[in-house]
């Protein structure tokens, strides 16, 4: 009996060894009933204790040849880059087939794709996509430079978040989950009673599945930070928004080219109406003359037959 208590007690010596080196985790039973360890709740509570991300970096449309937000100091830093951007095209599907290009040769591919926009009634609707689009860190810059160079951009925001604390401080919990662990294991095999063996196998599924746990967590924090994730959101246009400064002449040169091309497809989106609706119109017309003919026989019929009678009265 003896022999027992001091393995369990051994064993919440190291259940308390683990917990002093990782206070910020708290005990993984603390909210989970049966000891068990919930890996997105840990990753959540990781992103409480990290430095808050750096606000996001809107780049000028008027100067957009440097994208580069990277300083020697962030070397040595664990960083999550992101990316969002706006752009417009007049050559939608050249852009699509470009970019698949662009993000191959630079060693990413694209995760999401939703095209919309054209519908079966209407062919002529401009179209819109929404990408995301994961890619090395390290090429991050190159990619927003390609798409800038494929349409025009009208927005794009670049963004960083430092990390360092949430993934040492996961480290550090990992490997002492690791130590318990050997520790149990050592235990294990000098285990003689039940109540030994049950008590230190408990413990040690409970060590194992937060070491699990806290793997999965850095495997997610090294894909955030090995490859960016960009999104990008595409508008087809007819006519590119202008993005550089114009001077008062230019502006009203540009109004009135716009409103003479407004006009115009007001014209043609007219002149297609009519012409595509050229039966309905036709069957609406034929119709409604039926119609009106039916009318001007009855009121004529109407008008003779109240002339008969009036002769007739007229006679007798």
């Amino acid at each position: 009996m003896k022999r027992a208590s001091l393995i369990i007690l051994s064993v919440l010596l190291l259940a308390a060894t683990a917990f002093g080196c990782s206070a910020k985790q708290a005990a993984p039973d603390a909210n989970h009933s049966g000891g068990y360890y919930d890996a997105d709740a840990a990753y959540a509570e990781e992103s409480m204790y990290a430095p808050e991300p750096a606000e996001a970096e809107s780049v000028s449309m008027s100067n957009r040849t440097e994208y580069k937000n990277q300083s020697p100091a962030l070397e040595n830093r664990k960083i999550i880059r992101n990316a969002n951007v706006s752009v417009q095209t007049l050559e939608f599907d050249a852009f699509l087939e470009k970019l698949n290009e662009q993000v191959e040769s630079l060693g990413g591919f694209v995760e999401t794709s939703n095209i919309g926009g054209r519908t079966y009634y209407n062919q002529t609707k401009l179209r819109n996509a929404y990408l995301v689009v994961r890619v090395p860190a390290e090429n991050l810059d190159a990619l927003l430079a390609a798409v800038d160079g494929l349409g025009n951009v009208t927005n794009m925001n670049t963004g960083m978040r430092d990390v360092t604390t949430a993934y040492i401080d996961s480290e550090k919990h990992l490997e002492s989950l690791r130590v318990e662990q050997e520790a149990l294991l050592k235990i294990l095999e000098s285990a003689t009673t039940v109540e030994d063996l049950i008590t230190v196998q408990n413990r040690l599924s409970e060590v194992r599945y937060e070491i699990e746990s806290y793997e999965s967590i850095l495997r997610s924090y090294d894909d955030q930070i090995d490859l960016s994730t960009v999104e990008i959101n595409l508008n087809e246009v007819e006519r590119v928004t202008v993005t550089e400064p114009e001077t008062f002449w230019q502006e009203v040169s540009r109004r009135f080219k716009d409103s003479m091309e407004d006009v115009g497809d007001n014209l043609k989106s007219f002149g297609a109406g009519v012409m595509g609706n050229a039966p309905h119109i036709v069957v609406f017309l034929v119709i409604n003359g039926l119609i009106a003919l039916i009318v001007v026989l009855i009121v004529r019929g109407s008008i003779k037959s109240a002339a008969k009678r009036r002769a007739k009265k007229q006679q007798n």
